[in-house]
């Protein structure tokens, strides 16, 4: 049996997308793919197909096959040059042929941007569940950032598609950041950057001791207290706090208000890498946040206001909506906000993985609480 007895879920249908996407579009911290598509996508496919169940992850039984499934590239490419729609499928049915069964469930492998609407666009057509759960808590750059290979789950095999009907299956990698060089390559070569992996086949009991728990409805509630509070950023911010308050994040700050003075941006090797310059308002100020797909550090006049793995999320005072790291522009007036991450992603093993210096920085990670609040760096 899937799911225990007795047991009810909670449904996703078209009403929901919109909260969904902007939810998934704040905890993505600047990546993840353009949520716009994802959006229409994933209303079309609810629409056409009906609801998916959203399953706590306790209810899973522990036999049950799940699947991780998302998007893999450069988010500047997905803007671009956006999906064909038939290679979710394409990847899953792959990798479940593979398999020799069908998937029981599904799982977002981030909780951010489009990957946070996949799972469940594909899980309309299949008449599948999907995990109210996902592998980063927010979204990251790379395979082995995954709270599934974090904690032991290999990732392959792993099957990919690109919208020229490319298809190709990884019977196993010797390590997760092999996957991710062989995913990313196949991304580039196959599909311009881009391509939808089925991944980290798990059984419930897997899916319960290493997923981040409660994710997707995260961004439907934070979803709709965005489109609650809109440019009132402020009132959104303490929304913010009480919705998390009882979830396995830390501490929100306000870290920064001013106008985005540059931004550099390049496509590397399948990935979005940039520098991203904010000067305050009225004061000589400026805020530096370095990317590569997501806002990784932000540093003000050379000190730290946060730090990956904790969350760097920026939303246009315009509109109270968030930024992604591949629209941001000049001239753009802005709050960045700091969340600290998902226990689960704090741990020693996990900073092994993704804390500043495996990123290319040179400085170790210190949690966002024990950093100097902006008002007592002055």
């Amino acid at each position: 049996m899937l799911i225990a007895s007795g047991c009810t879920a909670m449904h996703v249908d078209a009403s929901d997308v919109q909260a969904l996407a902007l939810g998934g579009a704040f905890l993505a911290t600047g990546g993840g793919g353009d949520t716009l598509i994802g959006e229409i996508t994933t209303g079309v496919a609810l629409e056409q197909f009906g609801p998916v169940a959203l399953i706590d992850v306790q209810t899973l039984a522990d036999d049950a096959l799940v699947l991780a499934v998302g998007g893999a590239g450069s988010p500047t490419i997905m803007q671009e040059k956006p999906s064909a729609g038939d290679e979710p499928r394409a990847a899953l049915e792959t990798l479940e042929r593979y398999l020799g069964r069908p998937a029981d469930a599904l799982i977002a492998f981030e909780a951010g941007g489009m990957n946070a609407l996949l799972p469940l666009a594909l899980a309309a057509e299949r008449k599948l569940p999907v995990v109210d759960a996902d592998g980063m808590g927010r979204a990251f750059p790379e395979l082995q950032m995954e709270s599934f290979s974090i904690y032991g789950i290999q990732a392959t095999p792993l099957a990919m598609a690109t919208e020229l009907d490319n298809r190709v299956l990884i019977e196993h990698a010797s390590s997760p950041e092999v996957a991710e060089q062989l995913v990313r390559q196949f991304a580039v070569a196959a599909g311009g950057g881009h391509c939808v992996s089925a991944e980290h086949p798990m059984s419930g009991a897997e899916v319960k001791r290493v997923a981040v728990l409660g994710t997707l409805s995260l961004c439907r509630h934070i979803g709709a207290a965005l489109l609650k509070h809109g440019p009132r950023i402020d009132t959104f911010v303490a929304s913010l706090e009480a919705l998390l308050a009882p979830t396995h994040y830390g501490e929100v700050r306000l870290l920064f208000r001013g106008k985005v003075v540059d931004m550099s941006r390049r496509v590397e090797g399948g990935y979005d890498l940039g520098l991203l310059q904010i000067a305050a308002f009225g004061a000589a100020e400026t805020v530096e946040i370095r990317i590569k797909n997501e806002y990784l550090t932000a540093h003000c006049d050379g000190q730290p206001l946060a730090l990956t793995p904790d969350l760097i999320c920026i939303l246009d005072n315009e509109t109270g909506r968030p930024i992604t790291a591949e629209t941001i522009r000049y001239g753009q007036r802005v709050t960045v906000l700091g969340i600290g991450a998902p226990a689960l992603m704090r741990t020693p093993r996990a900073l092994t993985v993704v804390a500043p210096r495996n990123f290319g920085f040179d400085f170790d990670y210190v949690p966002i609480e024990e950093l100097p609040r902006p008002s007592e760096r002055r």
